[in-house]
């Protein structure tokens, strides 16, 4: 008798708040069998399109249509091998399409792809559409992204802080389209528990709601409920594109066998790291550089009162420290560039075997609710009622003001998962009204 996998999921689709069409697209397939669930797993797909309105619709649904075809398909030695080939199929479908008409030539979309199987969560993407994994009050990002900038902060030319200042943010380094041939990241196999929530979305919603927030709202309610604030949230913020969101549950998985990777946890994408020797040079160094000073300014002082003598024998230690300084700051900086170039480099020309290859999981953060959110999504309800009531929206206003005083009673005892769905339920009844008076043309 083999546990069956129970899964849950919820997924929604936006056109965002400035676009006129919606480019993106998803899929999802559940196993119906478990032999079937064994062989292949679970499968969830996200699509981000791109080149101009129709074009970038085409190739995201060519994507989600091709790519589960493929991936059931297929016989595979490994799910690696199997995510490898859907991918491929995608990428060798959306490209034919583009070389029969001349109009399609520029388009190309992002893929991220989750499988939950026998074999545990394996990711298989392209682009920067992200997936994430949510497990005890930490939210853990899966996936690369595949962009300008994620690129200039693993090669060490850029940091978290400043990135957004020296590189653009909409820049991406692949998709599946343009090239015949397109190379492919896969992460995984990751482990899975009971109680895991997953979450696949496009940039539309990574470029509104932070890390920090997708985990606390997943954490906080039920997958169609959490789909549905994610997708307000960035749209409260602006909704600069289309937004698309799947979140699947975990509520129980069978035990897997086998080795799973390494899951270290880090603030911000990989980047190039000093070693241990150019720590330890820039230490000697810095010894020198006080000790040079010090023996070249009491020798020149006694050169000037005419004790020559004792003068030189100061100086000539002080020019042998100065070039001991001039070693050891060359070889510093030569350690740290050999270092960059091998993280920098792809793994087929890692000429140094030490330097290993950036690992998933990229980043992680909290996935509480703090006070902070909690104040933004109460500050969101009131502007959104007090635009309700300028501008003569059909909203309860009573059923608001109850939801209003639930939720401060649910955050005097400190229930503050109940306080976001109060929130989020306030929130969507305004954003609706919101979305038939803005989208009715």
């Amino acid at each position: 008798m083999t546990d069956q996998p129970l899964v849950h999921y919820a997924s929604r689709t936006d056109v965002g708040m400035r676009r006129a069409a919606n480019q993106d697209s998803l899929a999802v397939r559940l196993c119906s069998e478990y032999e079937e669930w064994s062989r292949c797993g679970h499968l969830f797909v996200v699509a981000d399109g791109m080149g101009g309105h129709s074009v970038g619709d085409l190739a995201s649904r060519i994507a989600v249509e091709s790519l589960p075809l493929a991936y059931f398909k297929m016989d595979a030695a490994s799910m690696s091998e199997r995510l490898v080939g859907a991918l491929t199929a995608g990428n060798r479908a959306i490209n034919l399409k583009a070389r029969e008409n001349p109009e399609f030539a520029d388009m190309g979309t992002t893929c991220t792809v989750l499988s939950l199987s026998s074999e545990g969560a394996y990711v298989g993407h392209v682009g920067d559409s992200r997936a994430y994994r949510v497990r005890g009050g930490v939210i853990q990002q899966l996936s690369f992204d595949h962009s300008l900038q994620w690129e200039m902060i693993r090669q060490g030319r850029a940091t978290m802080d400043n990135v957004d200042m020296l590189h653009p943010r909409n820049v991406i380094t692949r998709c599946l389209g343009p090239d015949q041939n397109v190379t492919i990241d896969v992460e995984g196999p990751f482990d899975v528990r009971a109680g895991d929530q997953f979450v696949l979305c496009s940039d539309g919603l990574t470029g509104h709601v932070s890390d920090r927030e997708i985990g606390a709202v997943v954490s906080s309610m039920p997958p169609a409920e959490a789909s549905r604030l994610l997708v307000n949230l960035a749209n409260c913020r602006g909704g600069a594109d289309n937004i698309t969101v799947v979140v699947a549950h975990v509520e129980q998985y069978p035990h897997i066998a086998g080795p799973v990777v390494d899951e270290p946890e880090t603030s911000e994408p990989p980047s190039a790291k000093a070693s241990p020797s150019k720590k330890s040079g820039n230490i000697l160094g810095n010894l020198s550089l006080i000790v040079f000073a010090l023996l070249a300014t009491v020798g020149l002082g006694l050169l000037a009162i005419g004790q020559n003598s004792f003068g030189l024998l100061l100086i000539c230690p002080a020019l042998i420290l100065g070039f001991v300084r001039l070693i050891i700051s060359t070889s510093g900086d030569s350690s740290e560039k050999s270092v960059s170039d091998a993280v920098a480099a792809p793994d087929t020309e890692r000429g140094n075997a030490d330097v290993p290859a950036p690992k998933a999981p990229y980043r992680s953060a909290p996935a509480t609710v703090n006070d902070e959110f909690l104040e933004f999504l109460t500050e969101a309800q009131s502007e959104l009622t007090q635009a309700a009531k300028e501008n003569g929206w059909t909203v309860d206003f009573d059923s608001l003001s109850d939801v209003q005083r639930q939720t401060v009673a649910a955050f005097k005892q400190n229930k503050r998962d109940r306080c976001v769905r109060l929130r989020a339920k306030a929130i969507d009844a305004l954003m609706k009204e919101l979305y038939a008076k803005t989208r009715r043309s």
